[in-house]
């Protein structure tokens, strides 16, 4: 007889040669959630109740065991014609999936490789096939159709991270050979299973890097930083906000003359606008400028633009509007700002800019600018466009305060 061979990571499937076996169930859910609850909870202690508890919920029953019953005496009928009655034992007074003999399971062969994995210290053939082995078996997380049932979410969870354990235990063997490629290969594929891991992020853009595909590393960075804006709503993590200053540190050759640096220092791109920049890079900015304005007694100002939704409880529809009616402020402030002028975004709805400007009043004519440009040219109902500017560096003691506030 054919083995049986049982799919639970990225899709359920049940197979037994060519017969698809779920396909005989019909649209029965609760044989199918009882199939998928004795699969996956193979070395977990459970009895009878738990059972009828997960696949019925909040139903009323007078009796349950009779229930379950009847549901595990119809399953066998179902599955008997296969040859496949004796798939559900009765063990100690519980219903159990007979693994003696069914043992054909993607989630327990992920985990045993997984196990004897995590004590490898060196790559070799029999542990890179391991190791290939393991994540081409994780072709995405456990059950995905039915994630919204409560009892599947940690055991997703458990396999997620374990997943992630061992994608990046091969990276770092990988990158202790100094095989980039396969390091970018490998990272691609886990980020498919989870886009927004910094770790599997971090070591993309690292191997891009070291296979001088800078270009490519500043894309996926880009990319990284837009979706947490858009998807999460919050900042990628410091590691990877601090990843951008090694993308874009200039490399020369050390022995370049005084007179090459200058040059490219002092060689103009050719744009006239203001200076966008990641938070990471502004933070910077702001710390320089801090120690020229204390030394020269002078004063510069930092606003904060906030872009806020009419709306008390903005739907998701909103929210995503929000993002791009924030890119459209963004440049928005580019063009209606001066060259030295530096911008960053930070936060889904705000940004900060740096003015190094004289006085509040030239600030706030500034900023009044761009304001009357956006409503203008970004005429989306539902928004409100505000601000708020205060001094920074060296500055004289005001009568009132709040004149630095708009």
């Amino acid at each position: 007889m054919d083995n049986l061979k049982v799919r639970l990571l990225g899709k359920f499937e049940i197979r037994l040669g060519e017969h698809d076996i779920l396909d005989e169930l019909g649209n029965s859910k609760k044989k199918i959630a009882l199939l998928q609850y004795l699969l996956v909870n193979k070395n977990a202690p459970f009895t009878n109740f738990n059972i009828f508890e997960h696949l019925w919920g909040d139903d009323d029953s007078s009796n349950p065991e009779s229930a379950l019953k009847t549901l595990v005496s119809r399953l066998r009928k179902d599955l008997k014609p296969f040859g496949l009655s004796d798939i559900i034992r009765t063990s100690r007074g519980v219903y159990q999936w007979n693994y003696d003999v069914y043992n054909d399971i993607d989630i327990y062969k992920f985990e045993e490789l997984v196990t004897g994995l995590m004590s490898v210290t060196e790559l070799d053939s029999i542990s890179e096939r391991d190791f290939e082995t393991a994540l081409s078996l994780y072709e995405k997380d456990l059950l995905p159709s039915y994630d919204t049932e409560s009892w599947i979410v940690p055991r997703s969870m458990y396999y997620h991270e374990m997943f992630l354990r061992t994608a990046c235990k091969y990276i770092s063997l990988l990158n202790d050979n100094d095989l980039y490629e396969d390091v970018l290969r490998v990272s691609r594929k886990a980020l498919e299973i989870d886009k927004f891991d910094s770790r599997l992020n971090l070591e993309l853009m690292n191997a891009l890097v070291q296979l001088d595909m800078k270009s490519e590393a500043i894309n996926h960075y880009n990319y990284t930083v837009q979706l947490h804006y858009t998807k999460l709503g919050t900042s990628p993590s410091e590691d990877i906000l601090e990843f951008y200053k090694t993308l874009i540190q200039i490399d020369h050759n050390s022995e370049s003359t005084l007179e090459i640096v200058s040059e490219d220092l002092e060689r103009e791109d050719g744009d006239k606008t203001a200076f966008v920049c990641d938070y990471s890079i502004f933070k910077d900015i702001y710390k320089i400028n801090m120690r020229n304005l204390q030394r020269l007694g002078i004063t510069a100002f930092l606003g904060v633009i906030t872009l806020s939704c009419t709306s008390q409880n903005p739907d998701e529809s909103e929210l995503l509007l929000l993002d791009k009616v924030m890119n459209m402020l963004k440049a928005t402030l580019k063009f209606n700002l001066r060259k030295g002028d530096t911008i960053s975004r930070y936060s889904p709805s705000q940004f900060v800019v740096l003015l190094p400007t004289k006085n509040h009043n030239t600030g706030s004519i500034a900023l009044e600018r761009v304001k009357n440009a956006f409503y203008k040219d970004c005429s989306v109902p539902g928004f409100i466009f505000t601000y708020k500017l205060m001094p920074i560096g060296y500055s004289h003691p005001q009568a009132d305060g709040s004149q630095y506030r708009k």
